[in-house]
């Protein structure tokens, strides 16, 4: 296959490290080499790098590869990246992310790789995600919430991508909280309903709820793994690969 897929969300906490998790699982799950990347993370001090999103992928796939590889750019604030890297005196190089990935690359059938923020989060004074994304040449599954204000950080999210002419997999929402109320549910449903008329692009969902976060990751990616709306990302995943053979 020699694949990869980019999981970028509508914005952060929406759930990227757990669908990068559960979909590099159920890839593997399928019979094939995976491997993960989680570029850039900031929040990640060292005392908690266990804890650390890269860290979680890099153990959910039982990964042989050492962190530095799987994440290069490390940083202890929980501030945007541009902001984390000029605090550190650091530059964040897009053309060093792209030859860790190249390299990873030729070692899998298929890579996850997940962003950080939003698609128009800076990472360098004159490069975002986006730009990222371009330089990798990736197709993006895009991770938002399916509850209130779900359908306009979705579109915008959307309509930044297409206009960076970046390939949209899918749309996948997620749970955040708990649906409990009448209303909440009516939120949900509608948000779901809306989007699939609107995005152009294939909407799946909404994930489980999963609860306890992060203390459960584990648990929580395991059962993800199973959902219908995951094994469904799974197969489109799947079919992309082999269209780009």
């Amino acid at each position: 296959m020699n694949h990869g897929i980019f999981i970028t969300g509508t914005d952060t906490g929406v759930g990227k490290t757990l669908v990068s998790a559960a979909l590099a699982l159920y890839l593997k799950q399928q019979g094939l080499t995976v491997g993960v990347m989680k570029p850039i993370e900031t929040g990640a001090p060292p005392s908690k790098e266990a804890q650390s999103d890269a860290a979680r992928l890099r153990s959910i796939i039982e990964s042989d590869e050492p962190l530095g590889a799987i994440r290069p750019y490390a940083f202890e604030l929980p501030v945007a990246p541009l902001a984390a890297a000029q605090k550190k005196g650091q530059a964040i190089n897009l053309e060093t992310i792209k030859k860790v990935y190249r390299l990873l690359s030729t070692r899998y059938d298929s890579m996850i790789v997940e962003g950080v923020g939003g698609v128009r989060v800076p990472i360098a004074p004159k490069s975002t995600v986006a730009d990222l994304i371009k330089s990798l040449h990736l197709p993006v599954v895009v991770v938002g919430r399916s509850g209130l204000g779900g359908i306009n950080h979705a579109l915008l999210t959307i309509e930044a991508l297409r206009q960076s002419r970046i390939p949209i997999l899918a749309l996948v929402l997620n749970q955040t909280e708990s649906a409990r109320s009448a209303v909440a549910r009516l939120q949900q449903r509608t948000t779901l309903e809306i989007l699939r008329k609107q995005a152009g692009v294939p909407v799946l969902g909404p994930l489980p709820y999963e609860p306890g976060l992060p203390g459960r990751f584990r648990p929580a990616v395991l059962h993800l793994a199973k959902s219908a709306a995951l094994k469904n990302l799974g197969k489109l995943v799947l079919r992309s690969s082999r269209r780009s053979r």
